[in-house]
C-alpha cells in the first residue's frame, strides 16, 4: 500500500495525526419495526442540545495531543482553516506531516497554502480508512 510506504519514510517525531469530531442530542431514528400495515413509533426528546465539536492534533510517538480546539457547531471549511493556521500550524516543527481522512474540508487549496507557509506536508489518508489514523483510537 502507498501509504504504508510513504509512513516509513517519515520521522515518528514529526508525523502528527489530526480529526474531528462532535456530539448533540438530536438522534433521530427514521425507521423501525412494525407489523406489516402499521406504523411504527419511537421516542424523541423534547429539547436538543446544542452541537459541541473538537478537532486535535495527535502524536503517537510521544502520545500527545496538541492543539486542541472546542467550539460549538459544526465542522465547516472556515473553522478548519482557521485552527489549521492559527492553532496546529503553529505548535509544529517544519517538515512535520500531517495525517487527516478526506472530509471534504480538509481538501481547498486554501489548507495547501498554509501548509506551504508553515513548511509542513499533508498526507491524506486512503478513503474510508479510519483504523489507519491512531487519533480515532484516543
Amino acid at each position: 500500500m502507498e501509504y504504508i510506504e510513504k509512513l516509513k519514510e517519515i520521522a515518528q517525531n514529526l508525523l502528527f495525526y489530526i480529526d474531528e469530531m462532535g456530539c448533540d442530542n438530536k438522534l433521530s431514528i427514521l425507521r423501525g419495526w412494525s407489523l406489516i400495515g402499521e406504523p411504527s413509533y419511537g421516542e424523541v426528546l423534547a429539547y436538543q442540545t446544542q452541537r459541541r465539536s473538537i478537532v486535535a492534533g495527535y502524536n503517537y510517538a510521544d502520545k500527545k495531543i496538541i492543539a486542541l480546539l472546542e467550539y460549538s457547531g459544526y465542522t465547516n471549511t472556515e473553522i478548519f482553516n482557521q485552527w489549521f493556521e492559527e492553532h496546529l500550524c503553529p505548535s509544529l516543527k517544519p517538515k512535520t506531516t500531517i495525517v487527516m481522512d478526506n472530509a471534504s474540508f480538509h481538501k481547498p487549496s486554501k489548507l495547501i497554502e498554509i501548509a506551504n507557509k508553515f513548511d509542513v506536508q499533508i498526507l491524506y489518508l486512503p478513503p474510508y480508512s479510519p483504523d489507519l489514523n491512531p487519533i480515532e483510537k484516543v
